[in-house]
């Protein structure tokens, strides 16, 4: 095994004993049919300028204090696919995926497999880093006297998957980045900035770019966005909550905001351009179009049975609350769903609803919103217009997000699904 921390400023010799320069930099090359990556090159430092590239025969010996090319020595040609080990890849930060956070990578290792060497594993630990410092065996020399040890924390290369343009690796040793819960994603996402997080998700399913979005703030969740293709974005946004997409559109560019719009589906298009229609502080702003109502004259049976089959109540913020709706759409009254439970399935539900239901207007401001839902203990309060018919719902997460501190908004349980 050899370490690149070890190996960086080492004399590089021809087979003649001829000093080429000092090792700067250890190129690999990715391979399909490999899980760790060979080394292809060696880049020399031999003065000032740039570092010269020398082809790696697989030859040689990495092992000892002097580094000897047992061939005549020849000129590398990059192809563009080589990673930079010392540039690429030392200092940078790798994405700990089982612990949701970053962690910086201190060393890596390589060992030989035939007449290759390989990069085998990432030191992710604090091992790493003494032995960079020269420090490694006194430390471990001084912890040996107190029965401990220094702790080996290394990833192996093959559980992780390189980015390129940005230098950042993904560590899955035990699940998938697709397994892991929204929020959890989004913890991660947090560290690295929406560039990196655009790059992540490109691979995971619309629906879940959609729930982890919405576990973080309204800003980053649109840098990200930006760096979708328009069409990609638009069918990301169909699957967000209606009042969730309008605050998302609301911090993008106009011009990007219009085309995002104009590819998504007619329904969706149609439900976010009613609430980005409203000021984003009333709660024709606030609401979320995705309710659940039943018809006045149902059995609580009946009504039941008509949720049951009703596609929408699966998309709906919350179904704790179910409202009655005349032809019309007006708002009659609203039945809380333990309610429908428990009462008896013969027994009208004009029976059981409440009448007289509180509500606000598209134009109440939030301060209002906020007192309704507050003053009768509500978890989501109906929005109607001036006619009296349902619009809307501002359900209580939301309307509390809007008074807690801002690094608190999207830590908030989603309760009311």
């Amino acid at each position: 095994m050899a370490y690149l921390s070890e190996l960086i400023g080492r004399a590089v010799r021809d087979h003649r004993g001829q000093t080429l320069g000092r090792l700067h930099d250890l190129l690999i090359l990715p391979e399909e049919k490999s899980e760790y990556p060979r080394v292809v090159a060696l880049a020399l430092q031999n003065g000032g300028g740039e570092p010269k590239l020398i082809a790696w025969r697989g030859t040689e010996d990495l092992a000892g204090n002097v580094i000897v090319m047992q061939t005549e020595p020849q000129t590398y040609e990059e192809s563009g696919q080589e990673i930079f080990l010392a540039r690429d890849v030392m200092d940078k930060q790798v994405i700990d995926v089982e612990d949701h956070r970053m962690v910086r990578v201190n060393d890596l290792e390589l060992g030989r497999i035939g007449s290759d060497y390989r990069l085998i594993n990432v030191d992710i630990g604090g091992r790493g880093l003494l032995r960079r410092l020269g420090m490694e065996d006194f430390v471990e020399s001084v912890v040996e006297k107190f029965n401990r040890q220094i702790p080996n924390n290394s990833v192996s290369w093959s559980d992780l998957s390189f980015l390129p343009d940005v230098g950042v690796r993904v560590n899955v040793p035990r699940q998938n980045l697709n397994e892991l819960h929204p929020a959890d994603i989004a913890e991660i996402l947090e560290d690295v900035g929406p560039r990196v997080a655009g790059q992540l998700m490109r691979e995971l399913g619309d629906e879940k770019i959609a729930d982890t979005l919405s576990e973080l703030e309204t800003d980053f969740q649109a840098e990200v966005l930006d760096s979708f293709p328009e069409e990609r974005a638009a069918d990301i946004v169909e699957e967000m909550e209606p009042d969730e997409a309008a605050d998302l559109l609301n911090e993008l560019e106009p011009e990007k905001r219009q085309a995002v719009l104009n590819l998504m589906e007619r329904e969706e298009r149609e439900d976010v351009q009613e609430l980005l229609a409203h000021g984003e502080d009333t709660a024709g702003g606030l609401m979320t179009t995705n309710y659940v109502w039943v018809p006045p004259h149902l059995t609580v049976g009946e009504a039941l049975e008509h949720l049951r089959n009703d596609p929408d109540a699966k998309e709906a913020e919350t179904i704790y609350y179910v409202y009655v709706l005349d032809e019309q759409e007006k708002l009659l009254g609203v039945c809380s769903l333990s309610d429908m439970v428990l009462a008896e399935p013969a027994l009208p539900i004009e029976k059981i609803m409440h009448a007289d239901p509180v509500y606000v207007e598209l134009a109440a401001p939030r301060d209002e919103v906020l007192e309704e839902i507050s003053k009768y203990n509500l978890l989501a309060v109906p929005v109607v217009n001036e006619d009296n018919q349902l619009q809307g719902i501002v359900t209580a997460d939301d309307a509390l997000e809007m008074i807690l501190p801002q690094e608190w908004k999207v830590k908030l349980p989603r309760l009311f699904r």
